[in-house]
């Protein structure tokens, strides 16, 4: 029996967007009205994949799958485990990245949701492989505003969020079909249709003592 490993597509809701977020948003809804309405549900401006460690966890959390956080130094921080990958220009990223899950989703954990699915552990391995070897490249600023043109107009070599999730998506069997061209909407869309609707990363914040 193949070994399998649960991994999340996370995607995140636009509050306060700026700069790519926010013409992502506007252009993807524009887009979206006029295309596929059923995509307009999905309000998303970025996705990533988060990966779990090597436990199989996400995060900490209780018997209802709501995240506990741990108080330190009068702060409060998620315990989230795991890493991220896409591609991005947030924070000090230029594209395509591997970072820790608490650095991309802690701050704010309540603007993602996630979709969850299950792959086969040794497929992941040597896709993981490959996906190693294209951090560093850059992101596609021009490509996003190519989602639904009949030719695609990004460059071969640079990459933007949902579409190198979708590259992902293809090497694991997730998505049978390769989607050079997808918007985090239509990303949400299409992985709902076949994993369920998006839940929150987090419903609510529990504070437990260290």
């Amino acid at each position: 029996m193949e070994a399998k490993t649960k991994i999340r597509f996370v995607f995140h809701k636009p509050k306060g967007e700026r700069g790519v977020g926010k013409a992502i948003v506007g252009w993807t809804w524009l887009l979206g009205l006029f295309y596929n309405w059923k995509v307009l549900k999905y309000n998303y401006s970025h996705e990533e994949v988060w990966l779990p460690d090597e436990q199989g966890r996400f995060c900490k959390c209780n018997n209802e799958g709501i995240c506990w956080t741990r108080k330190k130094d009068r702060t409060t921080a998620p315990m989230i485990f795991g890493r991220c990958f896409s591609s991005t220009t947030r924070g000090d990223a230029e594209g395509v990245r591997f970072a820790p899950a608490v650095n991309v989703l802690g701050n704010h954990l309540r603007r993602w949701d996630y979709i969850e699915c299950e792959v086969d552990s040794e497929r992941l391995e040597v896709v993981l492989e490959e996906a190693n070897k294209l951090v560093g490249a850059k992101y596609d600023f021009r490509g996003i505003f190519g989602f639904v043109l009949p030719l695609p107009i990004q460059n071969d070599k640079k990459w933007y969020c949902s579409e190198i999730c979708g590259w992902l998506k293809f090497l694991l069997r997730v998505d049978n079909k390769r989607r050079k061209r997808v918007s985090p909407r239509r990303a949400a869309y299409l992985l709902s249709k076949k994993y369920g609707q998006p839940k929150p990363c987090l419903g609510s914040l529990i504070t437990v003592k260290p």
